[in-house]
């Protein structure tokens, strides 16, 4: 057995403090930009992050289906559910599918307007530290010191627009798309860019798509989990908050991260990773929450007409997704679905491209 596998795993555990104060020294006008182009992600800040459920749920993944195999049921997060996170309302076919793409060192600085005369061993190596973000763009020193090398030209509204393109990358790189160090893949500046470019871009497949790969890594004996343990953590309690009454078949917009503890109010959640995994045991069909109340599905992605199943890239793979294996979760009548291994579609994807 490998050193790696000896190793137990972790997940992100804490927001940085840093995060907080640079989102609340954005102001107003800034957490709007910032919540155009992210929608309800914003809502992660107010979640309390939580490794037990996320060690738990690893032991229930099957990565040949890319699903939870629980005692007489399957659940897997689904696109439409990652994106009513996100908070859009506006159906996956008319979007546009944010992808990464490969990303040097110096088109990392151009994207944030930072002199390509920086001298940042890392960044060749494909990654920054928040740090290096941060010390130019999280506080007002950023702007007024010469040695930060940002390109703003003395011009503090320039700036001030910069540092919200700055902000989304370190969000997106340490709360949905983590590294074990803690460290940001460049090529998430590649995928703010595509947000800011292109009208009615999702991130949800990619999402998706690191979320499964995480899954799939820590079964395999990964020691983290390179996935949004966030949502992945909301998304199982709420599967298990079962409310028999509950009908709300409303959207509730950019507010659903936000609203989520009080839609579990009264839940006992578990606590630690053997109370989890003895709760997932336990629990039956008939005790989940199949579709999420507030998720309003009026049409699905549910195969395309090359084959069953569709393959979505993350930052560092390709996954296959196949919803017919959770039609249920969409108010959809369940088929017997195929048995096929799907991993044999896994890509893995190298960070240079």
């Amino acid at each position: 057995m490998s050193t790696s596998q000896n190793l137990p795993m972790t997940v992100m555990t804490k927001i940085p403090l840093e995060l907080y104060m640079w989102w609340e020294d954005l102001g107003e006008s800034g957490q709007d930009v910032v919540k155009f182009y992210l929608g309800g992600l914003t809502g992660l800040l107010k979640i309390s992050p939580r490794g037990d459920i996320i060690k738990a749920l690893v032991t229930f993944w099957d990565p040949a289906h890319n699903v939870f195999h629980f005692s007489d049921f399957e659940l897997t997060p689904t696109l439409e559910e990652i994106v009513g996170y996100i908070g859009s309302t506006e159906s996956l076919r008319h979007k546009y599918l944010v992808t990464p793409r490969a990303v040097t060192l110096h088109k990392f600085l151009d994207l944030l307007k930072i002199s390509r005369g920086v001298q940042y061993p890392d960044l060749a190596a494909g990654f920054s530290t928040p740090q290096f973000i941060y010390q130019r763009y999280g506080h007002i020193g950023g702007f007024n010191n010469p040695e930060s090398k940002i390109r703003s030209k003395g011009n503090q509204l320039k700036w001030e627009k910069h540092r919200c393109f700055a902000f989304l990358v370190v969000f997106l790189g340490l709360l949905v798309f983590p590294r074990k160090n803690g460290n940001i893949d460049v090529r998430i500046a590649g995928v703010v860019n595509t947000l800011l470019t292109q009208d009615k871009s999702t991130l949800a497949p990619m999402i998706v798509s690191e979320i499964f790969r995480a899954l799939t890594s820590c079964k395999a004996g990964g020691n983290f989990f390179e996935g949004c343990n966030l949502l992945l953590q909301m998304w199982m309690i709420e599967h298990l908050c079962h409310r028999p009454q509950y009908m709300n078949y409303g959207s509730t917009g950019k507010s659903c991260i936000g609203e989520f503890y009080t839609r579990v109010d009264g839940f006992n959640i578990p606590e630690g990773v053997i109370e989890w995994i003895s709760c997932l045991c336990s629990v039956t069909a008939n005790q989940t929450e199949w579709t999420l109340g507030w998720l309003s599905v009026d049409e699905i992605i549910y195969m395309p007409a090359t084959g069953p199943h569709f393959l979505l890239m993350g930052l560092k793979s390709i996954q296959p997704y196949a919803s017919y294996w959770v039609l249920r979760q969409l108010r959809r009548c369940q088929i017997v679905p195929k048995d096929e291994d799907l991993s044999r579609h896994v890509v893995e994807i190298r960070s240079d491209g």
